[in-house]
């Protein structure tokens, strides 16, 4: 067995280091493994080669991705970008790609010190200045919140260390914070998913969604000249949704239900661990888990999970039960949810009408005659930008709003959902959706869901 380190990220100021500039790219990594398939050499040898004759690379590189199609060479070359100053509006859109990692400053931890992007569109009109003023009256209504939060709390006795205490002040009090506030993150993604990334920021039509396209866009093109192609969307791409008829409807709150799950999510379950174990035919399987009474069920399971410690996943046969959700909640939440990007996650647009949430320690400290009357200029502000062009009134909405959400996950990922999301640590809003979640699934699959819970009930039950 020989396995060889054949590269890793490493911060660009050394690379920049490297006398020859031309050959710190990717490309010729990517090329190496592209000719594993159809070359005797080994890969070091591979790699050896590319590196030697980076133009070459590059040929091969444009023939077997474009005209080949094997766009999965292009996964093989990782990129890692500061994204600094965008609108957490845009970070959602940015945060869509599946197959990439994102780090992001959080409004949980960080103080705000009111920084925000106000949008290419609107300035130099009459907006700008409704804009910047709307934005000035949330900003300091969430800095009297969080200081009224905070006093309420230490009046409460609150039950735990003052470095806590401030960021349960502050996970509430940023609610009112508006979608256009500035945030940073640190994103690893690969060459392939940078190109679709940089069509969904195309498709968006917003001048910070092209601003960061283009951004982007400048930086890797000179490095993987090979693996970076089509960038702009397509027709298709933008206007997926055009040829839907308009519907009559109103932006109605929808609660947490179950949608759609498997008939006999159990007996499916049980099916495809025997099938993993044995191989045997669907019909040979229905027949043996139909034999079986509800207590040789339950022992199966029992002593499955008998062995799980908290950081252990599910079995992968855990994946044949799909569950479907819909219900409505805020951005914040929403900001916690849209990191788990292996489920399938269909969300509406933003809409006033949907309303706010209001944190429950806002609503201890009664705080709600000060939160209508910004949301209230916030509403009228909505509608003017949304006449300059649809999707643009989002940036002055804010953290509490809520958007409806389609929600599709297997049994497995639900796993990880739940000890993650149920847990005592975990946000407060997506806390409670994430046990609703777990109620509905225990009611469909009571035996293999029975483990499905937060990291610290887990524990406890260990």
């Amino acid at each position: 067995m020989i396995v060889k380190i054949a590269g890793y990220n490493i911060d660009k100021s050394l690379i920049e280091t490297l006398p020859n500039q031309n050959i710190a790219t990717p490309e010729t990594i990517s090329a190496a493994y592209a000719r594993i398939s159809r070359s005797k050499k080994s890969v070091t040898e591979l790699r050896e080669v590319a590196l030697d004759e980076v133009e070459k690379a590059r040929t091969s590189n444009e023939n077997i991705i474009f005209e080949m199609g094997h766009s999965s060479v292009a996964e093989h070359a990782v990129f890692n970008f500061d994204i600094i100053g965008v609108s957490r509006y845009l970070v959602e859109t940015i945060q869509r790609t599946r197959l990439a990692s994102f780090t992001e400053k959080s409004q949980r931890y960080v103080t705000l010190d009111g920084d925000y992007i106000v949008p290419q569109e609107i300035k130099g009109t009459t907006l700008e200045k409704d804009f910047k003023n709307i934005v000035a009256m949330q900003i300091n209504l969430y800095d009297h919140l969080y200081e009224s939060g905070k006093e309420f709390l230490e009046k409460n006795r609150f039950a735990g260390t003052q470095k806590e205490l401030y960021g349960k002040a502050k996970e509430d009090a940023r609610y009112v914070l508006p979608l256009a506030t500035e945030t940073q993150l640190g994103m690893t993604i690969n060459a392939r998913s940078i190109s679709k990334l940089l069509r969904r920021l195309d498709a968006l039509d917003l001048a910070e969604a092209n601003e960061l396209k283009q951004n982007i866009e400048s930086q890797v093109k000179d490095i993987a000249p090979s693996l970076i192609r089509y960038t702009s969307a397509s027709e298709y791409e933008k206007n997926i949704l055009d040829s839907l008829p308009n519907i009559e409807h109103e932006h109605k709150v929808i609660d947490c239900a179950l949608i759609k799950a498997p008939k006999h999510a159990d007996r499916e379950i049980l099916k495809s661990m025997a099938f993993e174990k044995y191989g045997l035919s669907d019909k040979a399987l229905t027949e043996w888990v139909n034999s079986l009474e509800e207590n040789d069920k339950s022992t199966i399971f029992d002593s499955l999970f008998e062995l799980m410690k908290p950081f252990d996943t599910a079995p992968r046969s855990f994946e044949i039960a799909d569950f479907v959700f819909e219900f409505s909640i805020s951005s914040c939440c929403f900001g916690q949810l849209k990191r788990h990007r292996m489920n399938t996650i269909l969300r509406s647009d933003y809409h006033p009408d949907f309303g706010f949430v209001i944190p429950p320690l806002i609503q201890e400290i009664n705080a709600f005659d000060e939160i209508n009357l910004v949301m209230k200029s916030v509403h009228n502000l909505y509608e003017k930008m949304q006449k300059v062009k649809p999707g643009l009134g989002n940036y002055i909405l804010t953290n509490a709003h809520r958007l409806n959400v389609i929600f599709k996950a297997n049994l497995r990922e639900l796993y990880h959902f739940s000890r993650l999301r149920s847990d005592k640590h975990s946000q407060w809003e997506i806390q409670e959706l994430s046990k609703k979640i777990e109620m509905l699934v225990k009611n469909e699959a009571p035996l293999a869901a029975s483990k499905m819970m937060g990291k610290d009930k887990f524990i406890e039950q260990l």
